[in-house]
């Protein structure tokens, strides 16, 4: 849900004050959300916090302060209703302006409608393990294209679900838009438990991975709903394709690593896309760094899900979403200079990459060692 956050100046030093209004959006009135807490968090590369809360008056009036103003963080506001809460668009504290009006909407709630649509599915695929086995990792763009928000009755109803690779199986979810306890395997399909809120701004990025049996040779995509972006990718220098609603398109080359590569727009339901594989294998950073670069999360968003999914973490460990957001705003803020980069900046910058590749590597290492 977008919101514009407020502020009264950006040169203040010492904290600032946000006012804003949320509002309900039930059958089409758009009524004035009064006595529900509204709550303002502050997220850095360090971390995130709750810097002020407040409830909105009758009118749906709120007022809030941060203590002091870091020009290194974002700030979210965010407000629960119907046991949903909702979040505003990430800002950085250099973008607000001077008496700007701040909304903040929810919405009544649906477990049968609307439909959640699929906006867009990469696919991208390993060459064999040692052992035969091949890894797939995907994301998707969901939105609800609706006027309330979907939620799901129970495991047997899911929100949404997507057919997959027949035989696909361990299952394992990369923390992001929504709980990785809120997506799972239902027969030949990964299915979604959590809340979606309507329109484009709360479309919800997922990403998982999981992998196909030993000696698999023939890779059959299943396409079981319409899809308005499609791309597969694939390390292997034979990969052919057999059939379906793809095009070949040359190849992607990320990091050290060539994938050949397939697209489609706006596929219809029913069909499938079959491909003969042989492959080699790919180091696992490489695929991460994948998932940054086809899904364009940026480091405002990766804040956005480091509020939403406040967990603790184990004393000497590293989480992958965690360093993952770390690479983004480091590339963030690297992009931002530009041409005005100086050389020792880029040799910076290479060379904090370069780290964080690193112990992305062992993080994803240690994760596959627990499965």
């Amino acid at each position: 849900m977008a919101l514009t956050l407020g502020l009264p100046t950006v040169a203040e030093a010492q904290g600032f004050q946000l006012s804003g209004r949320a509002f309900s959006v039930i059958d089409g009135d758009t009524l004035a959300l009064g006595v529900h807490w509204v709550v303002l968090h502050e997220v850095s590369a360090s971390g995130g916090r709750a810097v002020d809360s407040a409830r909105t008056d009758r009118l749906g009036v709120y007022f809030l302060r941060a203590p002091e103003r870091d020009t290194s963080a974002v700030y979210i506001a965010s407000v629960t209703f119907l046991d949903i809460t909702y979040f505003s668009d990430p800002v950085r504290a250099t973008e607000f302006t001077s008496d700007t009006a701040s909304t903040l909407l929810v919405y009544d709630t649906s477990s049968v409608a609307p439909p959640i649509i699929v906006r867009q599915r990469h696919v991208v695929v390993r060459a064999p393990e040692p052992d035969g086995t091949r890894s797939v990792l995907e994301l998707l763009v969901l939105e609800n294209q609706g006027s309330v928000t979907r939620i799901s009755g129970d495991t047997s109803r899911p929100v949404w679900q997507g057919a997959i690779p027949a035989g696909a199986f361990n299952l394992e979810v990369v923390p992001g838009d929504v709980s990785p306890e809120a997506v799972y395997l239902r027969g030949n399909s990964v299915a979604l438990s959590a809340a979606v809120p309507p329109g484009e701004a709360n479309q919800k990025q997922i990403v998982f991975g999981y992998m196909l049996p030993r000696g698999t040779r023939r890779l059959t995509v299943p396409f079981d709903q319409p899809i308005e972006r499609v791309q597969i990718l694939i390390e292997d220098e034979g990969v052919q394709l057999l059939s379906g609603p793809v095009h070949s398109s040359g190849t992607e080359q990320v990091e050290d690593i060539r994938f050949a590569r397939f697209e489609a727009v706006n596929v219809t339901a029913g069909l499938e896309a079959s491909f003969s594989l042989t492959g080699s294998s790919i180091p696992a950073v490489a695929l991460l760094w994948m998932v940054l670069a086809i899904s364009g999360i940026t480091m405002l968003i990766v804040f956005a899900v480091w509020v939403r999914r406040p967990e603790v973490v184990a004393a000497g460990s590293e989480r992958v979403d965690v360093l993952a957001a770390q690479a983004a705003a480091l590339d963030a803020r690297f992009k931002n200079l530009g041409a005005n980069a100086t050389a020792a900046e880029r040799r910076e910058y290479e060379k904090e990459r370069a780290a964080l590749k690193a112990r992305l590597a062992q993080a994803l290492a240690g994760g596959r060692s627990t499965r």
